[in-house]
């Protein structure tokens, strides 16, 4: 499996509980140190007071609020922005930290089927132990688009991707970046055009950074599909989500599966990358 190491995120638990008055400065000084260079990022004090800084009443714990920062909201907006609405039959593609959750908020927008697909079978099986939702291995069926066709009975209202170009393909099928123009492979697209039903919706969480070899437009075109995709407006919806967790609306800490010190740093990330020791998201924890 090809891996796109750039787009692997850490996090990094820090207590999020602080002196308030150093958040009222006129501006917030920040720098950034990242290989060989610096820069110097200025926050106004009121834009980063209202988008990112936790009450000083609240009783959530850390790591209840870690996943804020990206994990949480991206799912949430995945589901959103798919237009899962009541009744529906979701297909959800990839069950890594940001499938499981999307698996979460799709019942809580009142689906009637959440299904997992994903090759790994540990996360497949957390996926129905804590989310309660149907599972397919891809690794076990060559044909997994019209398999999940013909098990939804014409196809899924709402198939979302969050997969990306890095994922690992179907067996017997190309990889697909030997072709010019493109790196990694859009196989996940192409089961979600296998798989979504007439006049249905296709969102597109996974990163796919490049051109896109053998794109089934037509598929779409002709099926009247909805095609939806981009990056997740993070900061508009973390204080929703801040108050759905404070209301109990769902869990956010049950994807966690590793607490480590920053000196455990490199072990951890061999772990999450070959996807060993039941690894799904992994905090450190300084």
């Amino acid at each position: 499996m090809m891996r796109n190491q750039h787009m692997e995120h850490v996090n990094i638990l820090l207590d999020h509980r602080g002196d308030c008055q150093n958040h009222r400065q006129t501006r917030i000084n920040h720098q950034v140190h990242h290989a060989d260079w610096n820069c110097h990022i200025d926050f106004p004090s009121g834009y980063y007071s209202r988008s990112n800084l936790v009450p000083e009443s609240s009783e959530l714990e850390d790591e209840q609020l870690l996943l804020l920062s990206d994990v949480i909201p991206t799912a949430y907006w995945s589901v959103e922005h798919g237009g899962v609405k009541k009744g529906d039959t979701v297909i959800i593609l990839g069950s890594g930290p940001i499938g499981l959750m999307a698996q979460k908020f799709a019942w809580l927008k009142g689906a009637k089927r959440v299904i997992a697909v994903d090759q790994v079978k540990h996360r497949l099986a957390h996926a129905k132990k804590s989310n309660n939702v149907e599972t397919y291995n891809f690794k076990e069926h060559e044909k997994i688009g019209q398999l999940l066709h013909e098990e939804t009975k014409g196809g899924a209202d709402v198939v979302i991707d969050c997969v990306g170009m890095d994922g690992t393909v179907p067996p017997n099928t190309e990889f697909g970046s030997k072709q010019d123009n493109q790196f990694g492979t859009i196989s996940p697209i192409i089961t979600a055009s296998q798989s979504v039903r007439k006049f249905g919706t296709v969102q597109i969480t996974g990163v796919y950074g490049t051109e896109a070899n053998n794109f089934p437009l037509g598929d779409f075109f002709t099926r009247n599909v909805s095609l939806k995709m981009g990056q997740a407006p993070v900061i508009n919806i973390m204080p929703k989500l801040y108050n759905m967790i404070e209301n109990k609306e769902f869990d956010p800490t049950d994807i966690i599966t590793h607490r480590v010190s920053l000196d455990e740093a490199a072990k951890a990330y061999d772990i999450f990358d070959k996807k060993e020791d039941g690894s799904i998201k992994v905090i450190f924890k300084p």
